[in-house]
């Protein structure tokens, strides 16, 4: 369609006209105005209420995304993080290993998530657990934040779109909405709890930076501190669970498939760890180094974006991009996916080579450092803009630790494909999701030292 119609066109869904952009200038051009960073009311939006991530563009964003996105980056360069990353993923391999065992199919999906959110709920709340995989409060994290969409199935896509048909699953919806209300509560009692023996000399986890941005906003006697409270703080804590594991731990996956399938980069990745790390635990620094691993990291984000559309904006006036007039309230969407491998236009990709798999292309030929400056403007995997994930700091230092660690922990296997099951390295997104949570298993093959 973009090829036909040009880097902006209109798609109606149902009788919802949603604008899409395929050009990253035009993206970056559009999103990083105020007139663009509206969201669009719908009922996803609604179950995220107050937060961040889906409020509507105002003053109460605007000041909760300030402390927010200064809460993420201080926090993404705690050594706390580190600590807690390497423990979750030690923990991880010793409970897939003792359960699943060495040469044997292992289905990745139920570990990998609950890595994940044993880290989100170490960083929010500086809360360990021991058998995580197991533990009751995580099995409800885990219902409220992924399971549940299986009782809605893609059929509620459309229902978001024909409003009416709504009533057909009102029973579903009004369960989810109860699930997301109890979990807010939840969050919200134990984001207070935080105050009691709160120290501002030893930030603990999230919610104490969170604390911190705040104080220091009342303290300065900004305005935005009026919008700062506890209601509103803990619902970014509610937006990191939500949108910080499914993005992390679906990256994730796409991190193991690409392992299996490219044993030599694999044998690459394990090389340059052992030179530059060693068996020592691996640190936010060592990024400076281990130029390869970003760069692998780099590569599957914009191979397999996990969110190949974006998150919607909406124009909160009517305004114009280039010659085309955009009005109040409309749709608007980046579509990450194409920029990320356009293969028509030269500007920024290699056209021959956008549907290969190359993290080489992040390595600098000349000194063999990571660098993604020659794809500045098309490399946006986290969105563009005024509305960008704030969160990217820390799902970047999030990856890093845990393929790190998780390479350093399996040191003597190899991590291998049991079975196809019709994949070839290219697969259709649809199909991979469908596939790798039913038969695609990855196995763990002991390698002699």
């Amino acid at each position: 369609m973009a090829k036909k119609y040009g880097p902006i066109f209109t798609v109606y869904f149902g009788n919802n006209p949603q604008i899409i952009i395929t050009d990253a200038d035009i993206a970056r051009q559009a999103f990083s105005k105020n007139e663009f960073s509206g969201r669009s009311h719908n009922y996803f939006a609604s179950l995220l209420a107050n937060g961040v991530a889906m409020a509507d563009f105002g003053h109460s964003w605007r000041a909760l995304r300030r402390v927010a996105h200064v809460a993420a980056m201080k926090y993404a360069m705690n050594e706390q993080l580190e600590n807690v990353v390497v423990d979750c993923v030690d923990k991880t391999v010793e409970i897939m290993l003792e359960r699943e065992g060495p040469d044997k199919p292992i289905k990745p999906y139920d570990y990998i998530y609950m890595t994940f959110l044993n880290i989100l709920a170490n960083s929010a709340f500086n809360e360990n657990r021991g058998d995580f995989i197991s533990d009751e409060e995580f099995k409800k994290y885990k219902y409220v934040f992924k399971d549940i969409d299986n009782e809605f199935q893609i059929k509620s896509k459309f229902r978001e779109y024909l409003k009416p048909l709504k009533w057909l699953d009102r029973k579903v919806y009004e369960k989810k909405s109860k699930a997301f209300n109890e979990m807010r509560e939840f969050i919200l009692k134990k984001f207070k709890l935080h105050y009691i023996d709160y120290n501002p000399n030893f930030e603990r986890d999230f919610c104490d930076a969170l604390i911190e941005a705040k104080n220091v906003a009342i303290s300065e006697g900004r305005k935005s501190a009026d919008y700062l409270t506890d209601d509103r703080l803990s619902m970014c804590v509610f937006d990191m669970f939500f949108a910080g594991i499914e993005t992390s731990e679906t990256t994730f996956q796409w991190l193991l498939l690409l392992l299996a399938y490219y044993p030599e980069m694999q044998n690459r990745l394990k090389q340059e760890i052992e030179s530059k790390i060693g068996n020592r635990l691996p640190r936010h620094q060592d990024r400076q180094q281990c130029h390869y691993v970003m760069a692998f990291i780099a590569e599957t984000l914009r191979f397999r974006n996990v969110l190949p559309l974006g998150i919607s904006h909406k124009t909160i006036v009517d305004i114009k991009i280039g010659n085309y007039t955009i009005p109040k309230d409309m749709v608007l969407y980046a579509n990450q996916g194409i920029i990320l491998r356009n293969n028509w236009d030269t500007k920024y990709w290699t056209t021959t080579d956008v549907d290969d798999f190359i993290p080489d292309r992040f390595i600098d030929n000349t000194d063999g450092t990571y660098s993604t400056t020659r794809f500045s403007q098309a490399f946006i995997p986290f969105g563009v803009g005024r509305r960008q994930c704030l969160g990217e700091s820390l799902a970047i230092a999030d990856l890093f630790l845990v393929l790190v660690r998780f390479l350093q922990s399996t040191q003597n296997y190899d991590i291998v494909l049991d079975s196809h099951q019709g994949l070839d390295p290219n697969p259709n997104i649809s199909t991979f999701v469908r596939q790798s949570k039913c038969d695609c298993a990855l196995k763990l093959w002991y390698r002699c030292p």
